[in-house]
């Protein structure tokens, strides 16, 4: 800020305190606040453009974050407000539940939560419990963000640490994650996904469905926030935050401004204009933070800027203007006229690379792949000038090329002109477009649009500066189609599980039972083998329970190596007709042994017995076809211990384990 006016806001905001405890010295306060604030966003006017944002897609973790302020239809990683695991040890998982509470909105409520994510791809829901991959390992809980909130999240299972009825998030938009672990070590194998949300953001106030203000018509009220309807327009954003939100009394998001301060009908006019050329805004800004730039930010997706005409906090919306005033050389004040030949040589681009969010790209920031330039102008300059423009609240191709289009064409304009003309011309401030014909200076009729104007409050004349207009630049700018750059294939959550299980499962064959509840579990007869439940030990130390089974249709005396699946497998073997050769009845699984099911492979079937889904039960033998005997067991060589082969022998009618 500079010197002069942190002098001014420091001062006025004294007078605005002092006012405040004075009786009948409220509307003193009024205009010192709004002195304060127009001489704070005053000095940072002269600012840059704003700062290009980063991604707003991870995951903010932290108890003193920013807080964030949804706009439009737009996605968000979420600000963590708390993360722990508890719950009982199951199956030899301590703590297998996960509580994950992530806010997406202050300032609510929003309009409403449309899809939630993991790893970037949509989430199905079946009520509160997750469908599809995350079935029985992933439930939910949302609210809004209604200013009180009845109740807190409610996790899937009691007994979070420190979470209770008191954890309300008032006013917050927030989801309540509560997620499983997976005992066998598939979902979420590699780690908890990246989490996030689309959401329709906060709802305005549109003066045009509003019966009490001039010109409206509908039930829309200022004082009854229910009644607002959800939108994505610029300049309904940029009303919004002008005037602020606030929940019992207490504002808790934007400026604050009194309705009186701004000039309504510039927010107005910009919602008319976006709405006319499709328009949106939408993204996501952050308070504590600088609010000046948040306006910026909205405005600058409708192609426009605020600005401050008679004290009052206006709008400069680019788009097609009829002169209200014609200047001429009676008008000036005193014979200084300058006029610029158009900005520096470096300012005056000739390509602007327009930058927006995709949702195509995982929601980050991206160039379109046609980038805005003018063959003429570079051939006027003799070489490329180019920069780089990123619209923070713009998710569009085609609307970041037409605003890099205007703003390509706004910096090839005549100016800085600067004049001083006389008390009658002092109601026109900026984005007042007037015609200044002054042929000895240049400037014969020329449409020029007023971006600055000084009082001076003892001669009451003006100082003005203004800066050329071509009418055609919008009807250019607004044939301007963006075309995204290639979308990127994408993975799922279950993509990364796959391979983090991949990477675990690598060298490691079918689990061996080292100890068991039944000795023999198995029996066989000529055409099938039968299993009773029995519970047993596995090499990795998991104790499981395998039921009783039965697989029928099998050659008579023949050697098979039984398994049985942990998990969803898919079996090596296949018999002549390409089927399976498991299941009841000599019936294929579809190619796929479900979990929970035994299978039986011919015993030369080695790619089975390196499955890791399957545990090796032994080696079994049918009987013959006479359904009593057995064929006779193979006759060791010499010096062998006689534990047969294939990884521990068999035994005739019953299967030793």
């Amino acid at each position: 800020m500079s010197e002069a006016l942190s002098k001014v806001g420091k001062v006025a905001g004294v007078v605005a305190t002092v006012a405040a405890f004075i009786p009948g010295g409220q509307t003193i306060a009024l205009v010192a606040s709004a002195v304060a604030l127009a001489a704070n966003i005053g000095a940072e006017i002269t600012a840059v453009k704003p700062p290009a944002r980063g991604s707003v897609n991870a995951i903010a973790i932290g108890s003193d974050n920013p807080t964030p302020y949804l706009i439009g239809r737009t996605y968000y990683g979420g600000t963590r407000v708390y993360q722990r695991g508890y719950g009982p040890t199951i199956d030899q998982l301590p703590n297998p539940y996960l509580l994950l509470v992530d806010i997406y909105s202050g300032a609510g409520p929003v309009d409403g939560l449309e899809g939630m994510y993991a790893d970037f791809q949509p989430i199905s829901f079946a009520g509160d419990q997750a469908s599809g991959y995350f079935s029985g390992f992933m439930w939910r809980d949302t609210q809004v963000g209604v200013a009180p909130e009845l109740s807190a999240l409610t996790p899937h299972w009691s007994g979070a640490p420190n979470w209770g009825a008191a954890a309300k998030l008032s006013g917050k938009a927030a989801i309540a994650w509560s997620l499983k672990r997976d005992k066998k070590g598939k979902v979420f194998a590699s780690g908890v996904p990246q989490t996030g949300a689309v959401w329709r953001g906060v709802r305005c106030w549109d003066p045009r469905l509003d019966s009490s203000w001039p010109g409206g018509s509908g039930p829309c009220r200022l004082a009854d926030p229910v009644t607002w309807p959800w939108t994505r327009n610029p300049g309904l954003h940029g009303l919004k935050y002008a005037l602020g939100t606030y929940h019992a009394g207490q504002k808790v998001f934007g400026i604050g401004m009194p309705i009186d301060g701004l000039i309504v009908s510039d927010f107005l006019h910009l919602a008319n204009v976006s709405d006319a050329n499709g328009w949106h805004c939408d993204g996501v800004i952050f308070e504590p933070g600088n609010k000046w730039t948040n306006l910026k930010d909205i405005l600058a997706a409708g192609a426009s800027e605020p600005v401050f005409v008679g004290g009052r906090l206006g709008v400069m919306v680019a788009a097609p203007r009829v002169a209200l005033d014609t200047v001429t050389a009676d008008d000036l004040a005193d014979d200084e006229i300058v006029v610029g030949a158009g900005r520096g040589w470096e300012a005056r681009l000739n390509t602007i690379v327009p930058k927006y969010r995709s949702e195509a790209h995982q929601w980050e920031y991206v160039q379109t792949e046609n980038a805005v330039a003018r063959a003429d102008l570079i051939a006027i300059d003799g070489e490329e000038k180019k920069e780089e423009r990123q619209y923070n609240l713009v998710q569009d191709a085609t609307q970041a090329t037409q605003l890099a289009a205007l703003e390509l064409l706004d910096r090839r304009e005549l100016g800085d002109i600067e004049i001083t003309v006389k008390p009658r011309l002092r109601r026109y401030g900026a984005g007042t477009l007037v015609i200044v014909d002054l042929p000895e200076a240049g400037l014969a009729s020329t449409p020029c649009v007023i971006l600055k104007r000084t009082l001076d409050p003892q001669t009451m004349t003006v100082k003005w500066v203004l800066r050329g207009e071509t009418p055609a630049k919008y009807a250019y700018a607004l044939e301007q189609t963006g075309t995204p750059p290639a979308t990127p294939a994408l993975r799922t959550t279950a993509d990364y599980d796959d391979v983090a299980t991949g990477a675990a499962a690598i060298n490691r064959a079918a689990h061996w039972i080292r100890a068991q509840t039944v000795e023999f579990p198995a029996t066989t007869t000529a055409t099938s083998i039968e299993v009773v439940a029995f519970g047993a030990t596995l090499d990795d130390g998991r104790v499981i329970n395998l039921p009783a089974g039965q697989i029928d249709g099998l050659d008579d005396a023949s050697n098979f190596r039984l398994f049985y699946a942990l998990e969803d497998a898919t079996p090596a073997y296949t018999g002549a007709t390409g089927e399976a050769f498991t299941g009841a009845d000599g019936q294929a699984f579809a190619g796929i042994i479900p979990a929970g099911s035994y299978y039986a492979a011919p015993s030369d079937s080695l790619l089975d017995a390196a499955n890791p889904a399957f545990v090796a039960i032994r080696l079994v033998t049918t009987a013959n076809a006479d359904g009593t005997t057995y064929p006779p067991s193979e006759t060791p060589p010499a010096g062998d211990s006689g534990s047969g082969y294939g990884g521990g022998g068999r035994y005739q009618q019953q299967v030793a384990q």
